[in-house]
């Protein structure tokens, strides 16, 4: 038999549901605002890959020293063709790239961003009605 929200077990669960859903939300914004700060390039789609479901492309763009950079990017946004110019976004330490992506893939964030949204009103309505006192009886 499923117990009660306003059991101990149902509070417990409805405030971890909160924190985590509070903690992923953190983290997204968090990497969201991370890779606005990485450098800029354009870039060529040299390939288009796909694995399943999964769609990458083979990007080639150049960096601040005058080298070329081809690596392979998911593909989150809208689809890019062979010799199609694309925006990306990488992260340089040491003058090597440790991290890049498409600078089209804001709607995941957008979209989890949402999701995680829509998961902490629903956490807030279950600790609403798990905290408030019973109804008296008349």
């Amino acid at each position: 038999m499923a117990k009660s929200v306003k059991s101990r077990t149902g509070r417990v669960v409805a405030g971890l549901v909160l924190v985590g859903s509070i903690i992923g939300l953190v983290v997204l914004l968090q990497s969201a605002t991370e890779q606005h700060s990485w450098a800029g390039a354009e870039a060529t789609v040299q390939e288009r890959l796909k694995s399943g479901k999964s769609v990458s492309v083979k990007v080639e763009f150049p960096l601040p020293n005058g080298s070329k950079q081809v690596m392979t990017l998911s593909e989150n946004g809208s689809a890019h063709q062979p010799g199609e110019r694309v925006a990306v976004r990488y992260d340089l330490k040491d003058g090597k790239v440790v991290d890049a992506a498409l600078a089209d893939n804001d709607q995941v964030f957008w979209v989890g961003g949402v999701m995680l949204g829509f998961v902490i009103l629903g956490a807030l309505f279950a600790n609403f009605m798990a905290w408030t006192p019973p109804a008296r009886a008349k």
